[in-house]
C-alpha cells in the first residue's frame, strides 16, 4: 500500500505542476488524492459515496468507466448524455432535449462521445492521474449506475463554492477545498464535519445536503444577505462552530464596489 502511495506521489510530482497552466481549480487536498476511487474485482468504484456536482451522488458499487475532456464545448451533461445510448449509427444524429429547437448535436462531439462510451479504464490510478491532469471545470466522468454497459451516465465535475463533499464513516465531510474560494476564506478544512447548512441540522445523506445547501443560498440571496452559514465539527474541536461564508457579488454591490 505504502509504495503505491509512493509511486503515485512520485508521478503527481510531475504532472501536477503541469496541470497549473490550464487547471483554474486547485484543492487542498489535492482532488486526486482525495477522490475515493477503489478496485472491486475488475471494476473501479469508491469506496464511498461522493458528490461530484450539486445533483449527482456516486456511490459504491457504481462502476466508474472513464474521465474525459469534451472535443468541444457543450453546453450541459443533457446534451452528453443523448449521445450515450444507443449505437454508433444512431449517435450522429442527435437531437437536444429540446422539442423545439430540434438542433442536431455536430458529428465530431457524436463521434468521440461515442469512442468515450465504449472506454473502460480498470486501474484506479488512471482515474487519479486524469484527477490531476484535466480541468476540472471542464472534466466529464461516465459511470454505470447500475453496473452494466447499458445504463450508463455522463456528469459533468462542479463543487460547492470550492467544497468536494462525500461520506466517509457516514457522515457528510469536507474531503477538500479548492484554494481561494469562498469557503476556502471562510475557514472551512478538509476532514470538517458539516451538521448544518444555514442553521438547519442536516442528516448524514449527501442529497439532504445539496438541497439545503441551495435553500439556503436562495434564501440567502431573496433576503439579500451578504453570507449564510455552514456549522461544522472539526477534528481538533469537539464543539460544533459555525463560519459564513460569503455570497456571489451581485450586479449593483459590484458596481458599489467601484465607488
Amino acid at each position: 500500500m505504502f509504495k503505491y502511495l509512493g509511486f503515485l506521489s512520485l508521478i503527481l510530482s510531475f504532472v501536477v505542476p503541469l496541470r497549473a497552466q490550464n487547471e483554474p481549480i486547485k484543492m487542498t487536498p489535492e482532488l486526486a488524492f482525495t477522490f475515493p476511487v477503489t478496485k472491486v474485482g475488475h471494476d473501479v468504484t469508491v469506496k464511498y459515496s461522493v458528490l461530484i456536482n450539486p445533483s449527482t451522488v456516486i456511490t459504491p458499487g457504481m462502476i466508474l468507466r472513464v474521465l474525459y475532456l469534451p472535443p468541444i464545448p457543450t453546453q450541459d451533461s443533457s446534451d452528453l448524455v443523448l449521445a450515450h445510448k444507443g449505437n454508433m449509427e444512431k449517435s450522429f444524429s442527435r437531437d437536444t432535449l429540446n422539442p423545439d429547437e430540434q438542433s442536431k448535436m455536430p458529428p465530431e462531439l457524436a463521434h468521440a462521445l461515442e469512442g468515450f462510451r465504449r472506454t473502460v479504464w480498470e486501474a484506479p490510478i488512471n482515474f487519479q492521474l486524469a484527477l490531476a491532469q484535466f480541468p476540472t471545470d471542464d472534466m466529464h466522468l461516465i459511470y454505470s449506475p447500475k453496473g452494466t454497459s447499458q445504463d450508463l451516465s455522463d456528469q459533468k465535475f462542479s463543487f460547492f463554492d470550492g467544497l468536494f463533499i462525500g461520506l466517509p464513516e457516514g457522515k457528510v465531510t469536507v474531503l477538500a477545498v479548492e484554494k481561494k474560494s469562498r469557503t476556502d476564506e471562510a475557514g472551512i478544512k478538509a476532514s470538517d464535519e458539516i451538521v448544518a447548512v444555514g442553521g438547519i441540522p442536516i442528516p448524514n445523506d449527501l442529497d439532504a445536503f445539496a438541497s439545503a445547501y441551495a435553500t439556503a443560498k436562495k434564501t440567502a440571496k431573496e433576503s439579500n444577505a451578504t453570507t449564510f452559514s455552514l456549522t461544522v465539527r472539526s477534528p481538533d474541536k469537539p464543539e460544533t462552530h459555525t463560519l459564513n461564508v460569503a455570497m456571489p457579488p451581485t450586479i449593483k454591490s459590484s458596481l458599489m464596489d467601484g465607488f
